[in-house]
């Protein structure tokens, strides 16, 4: 049991740790790196991280509401854009929803939510609800899944032409936006972090926002995997229960 505050070297080396709780592990996402999905449980995963795309920037406005500090809103301001997009770039949203159309999925599908399953939805809004009601340094540290996000965005990069070339390539812009946006908010988010939980207390609280984090990723790919991969949508049963 930890006992004395971990060095800041140490800190990190914890939390980068628990990427092997990161979602990159759950069998939907092992099926999709193995190119073992087919379109529909594709179209599946688009659609429903839709939903989480689209209240990511959402729940940065709340953590921005909530931080006295300038500076760090100067910088955190930069992930709405990221996502929002400005004139002069689309933004991670309508990158998305172009994914989404190379998959095969319209536009105002998407829009809609009307495939976005209610696993899905319950823990994207826990997350927003989460950050929206934290201490804003909790609220920075619940975004650090980024630590392990460049590695599945390069890794989608890499398997999907190949593992899914009816996707047009055109669509995977977002994963190749990501790759850098993904390194450079780390950098800011991990500095906050280190800084400011620096006592045993704050440390293990960082553990369990993270690993927070972590179970809301991993839930949603639940709720995918038994709508998609088992064909046990919510009330699949209906009628026999009827």
């Amino acid at each position: 049991m930890q006992t004395t505050p971990w060095t800041q070297e140490e800190f990190e080396a914890a939390l980068r740790a628990r990427m092997r709780r990161y979602h990159i592990h759950h069998p939907y996402h092992q099926m999709m790196a193995n190119g073992e999905l087919n379109p529909e449980q594709i179209r599946g995963w688009v659609a429903n991280r839709f939903y989480y795309q689209v209240t990511i920037p959402r729940k940065d406005a709340a953590l921005m509401a909530n931080c006295p500090d300038r500076e760090t809103r100067r910088l955190w301001i930069q992930r709405i854009v990221d996502h929002d997009g400005s004139p002069d770039d689309e933004g991670g949203i309508e990158a998305w929803v172009r994914l989404g159309e190379a998959c095969g999925l319209k536009r105002e599908e998407l829009w809609s939510m009307e495939h976005v399953l209610p696993g899905v939805r319950f823990a994207v809004d826990a997350y927003y609800h989460f950050v929206r009601g934290a201490e804003w340094h909790e609220g920075v540290c619940s975004s650090l899944t980024e630590l392990f996000a460049p590695t599945i965005h390069k890794q989608r990069l890499v398997n999907w032409p190949s593992d899914y070339p009816w996707i047009e390539s055109s669509g995977l812009d977002y994963f190749r936006n990501r790759v850098k946006q993904a390194s450079r908010d780390v950098e800011h988010g991990l500095a906050v972090t280190l800084d400011w939980f620096n006592t045993v207390e704050r440390q293990q609280r960082a553990l369990e926002i993270l690993q927070l984090k972590l179970d809301i990723l991993w839930t949603m790919l639940d709720a995918m995997y038994m709508a998609y991969v088992l064909d046990m949508p919510p009330y699949f049963n209906e009628e026999e229960i009827a």
